[in-house]
């Protein structure tokens, strides 16, 4: 177990400090060459116009636009390097935290994997975007007061003034708008999810007439969101009234005030253009930071999920690579089901399963059989029990590791956008044509692959190929049996199939039980049983008969002869009280 570390995110920021320190310290220099840029109109004023000199004119210009040229460099080059540093930063986070939402659910912090790449896009925002820069302004605008200080003391308290209105203001935005800037972003992320929810199944949705009602369900959502976000720019609007009003008026202000110090002979009048500059120049930072408040406070509130996501991570433990599982799969009194579910679905389920042994496993629908195969294949963990695959604890394996070594078809298939080969070699980069072709081999697909429009390359996923339920079942069976695993899963692997196709499943199940992998194959259908050698009945999350085909055919006599029946029957157990133990 590795030390969790108290902020992640500000260790990883940690690593650029000498960048950021560097970029704090450029914008020291920022103010005085603005200073220096201001200058130029009071010289304009004080020589130009008393001189009427062409060439002090010229030279002032010159030096003005060298200036200008300067300073715009600088801030240009300035943004390179925040965008740079925040493209790095997102390099090294985006990977980490792409694999922990995709791998651990609850690692999230009660959040989606939605919410979790806009806190990504938010924090790399912030890191390599326009508020750092201000704010890194705003802790140097203390120069301009001191500037002011020393042209005139009246205006360097009236800007003090109006920096520590701005600042407090900024504090009260703050604590007006996080609460409801929360709430918006909660009602937002599920809206999205509701929204990607519907898209998958627009078409079902579609054809029973539910999208209206659908529709306005996710409005309300939506709208939700809407006026959560809608109270918080009110309430930061009305904060920061007065500031855009002292703002808008500051040109009044500095020429009334200004006008009475040249009445006394305090200042000279062309003083008035260079106080305007600083002064402008002193509260824009600060205004924007007011303005964008809720941008910083959604970045605030992006880093510290993140935060609560990466020390996840960080606390994750290091599993060794272990070797290949040669052994039986052994389940001791395994108790589990999904997460946030108090109750346990399954209850002291205990089983072993030998290599080059076929398990059916049966029981009436809510019997717990989808949960029992998540906790075999390690989707979720067991809370009490052990699953030991190949003299080793399934809680000792990495899942990388244990994936390569385990084939799954679950109930629901969905392939990812990409050709059938990327889907079938599950995205492997090292695939080789060889061990595709064994897949599709061992899943007898190629009757599907000949009849797809592209063959291997036919695109799948969002905007590509449609497949029929059977036809995903099938390639799903391929990309199970991809890389020869010592363990199979198939759960309700042919509740799609018609009965020539659910024979090539019978063949791919008797061509992995010839190859000495361990199968475990979830069924309604009594035909798919012939081809099992243990059968586990299961009812209420508890194993209720167990034992051989045979020994489990003898106890419930309804099963014999049903075996090549064509079409397979549907296994109805709901009503059967025959399940010993």
């Amino acid at each position: 177990m590795n030390p969790v570390l108290s902020s992640p995110l500000l260790a990883i920021v940690r690593g650029f400090s000498a960048g950021y320190a560097a970029l704090f310290a450029f914008g020291f220099f920022f103010p005085f060459l603005f200073m220096a840029m201001s200058l130029v109109p009071m010289g304009i004023i004080e020589r130009v116009g008393t001189s009427r000199n062409a060439s002090t004119l010229t030279a002032l210009i010159v030096i003005a636009t060298v200036l200008t040229v300067t300073y715009t460099l600088l801030e240009s080059i300035r943004s390179q390097v925040l965008d740079r540093m925040g493209t790095v930063i997102d390099q090294r986070l985006t990977r980490i935290c792409f694999d922990a939402f995709n791998r651990d659910k609850g690692s999230v912090g009660g959040g989606t994997a939605a919410q979790a790449l806009s806190d990504l896009q938010t924090t790399r925002r912030f890191l390599g975007g326009p508020s750092l820069s201000a704010l890194i302004d705003a802790f140097w605008s203390p120069i301009f007061v001191v500037a002011m200080f020393v042209i005139s003391a009246p205006f360097g308290f009236l800007i003090l003034g109006l920096l520590g209105l701005s600042a407090a203001m900024s504090v009260a935005t703050h604590y007006a708008v996080t609460g409801s800037l929360k709430a918006a972003q909660r009602c937002d992320g599920e809206a999205n999810e509701f929204a990607l929810a519907v898209s998958r199944n627009s078409e079902t949705l579609r054809a029973m007439g539910m999208l209206p009602w659908l529709t306005d369900r996710w409005y309300q959502m939506h709208r939700d969101g809407l006026g959560w976000r809608h109270a918080a720019q009110t309430r930061a609007a009305r904060i920061g009234l007065v500031p855009r009003m002292l703002q808008n008026g500051q040109m009044i202000i500095v020429y009334g005030l200004g006008g009475f110090l040249f009445l006394e002979g305090q200042i000279h009048i062309s003083v008035l253009f260079v106080i305007l500059m600083l002064m402008m120049r002193a509260q824009g930072p600060l205004q924007y930071l007011i303005n964008n408040w809720s941008q910083i406070q959604s970045f605030v509130l992006a880093a510290r999920r993140l935060d609560v996501l990466l020390r996840a991570v960080e606390g994750a433990p290091r599993h060794l690579q272990l070797p290949m599982p040669t052994g039986p799969l052994v389940v001791t009194r395994l108790v589990g089901g999904p997460q946030g579910l108090e109750k346990p679905v399954i209850q002291d389920v205990s089983f072993v399963l030998h290599p080059g042994r076929i398990m059916g496993i049966v029981g009436p629908s809510g019997a717990g059989k989808s949960c029992l195969t998540r906790l075999l294949v390690g989707i979720w963990k067991a809370r009490r029990g052990t699953i030991v695959f190949g003299e080793q604890d399934l809680s000792h394996w990495g899942q990388d590791d244990l994936g390569r070594f385990v084939g799954y078809v679950p109930q629901d298939v969905e392939f990812l956008p990409g050709t059938v080969a990327e889907n079938i070699s599950r995205f492997d980069p090292n695939a080789s044509s060889e061990t595709i072709l064994a897949a599709v081999e061992e899943a007898a697909i190629h009757d599907i692959i000949r009849g797809l429009p592209n063959g291997y390359s036919t695109r799948l996923g969002m905007g590509g190929h449609i497949l029929s339920g059977g036809q995903r079942q099938r390639l799903a069976l391929a990309r199970a049996v991809y890389g020869a695993p010592k363990l199979v899963v198939l759960d309700e692997p042919n509740s799609n199939l018609d009965a020539g196709a659910e024979q090539m499943l019978g063949r791919t199940l008797r061509s992995l039980r010839d190859k000495g992998t361990a199968v475990i194959v979830v069924s309604h259908r009594v035909s798919l049983l012939g081809f099992c050698d243990d059968i586990l009945v299961l009812n209420e999350g508890a194993v209720q008969a167990l034992g051989t085909r045979e020994q489990i055919f003898n106890r419930l006599p309804r099963f014999r002869g049903e075996t090549a029946a064509a079409p397979p029957p549907i296994l109805d157990l709901t009503h059967n009280k025959g399940y010993g133990t």
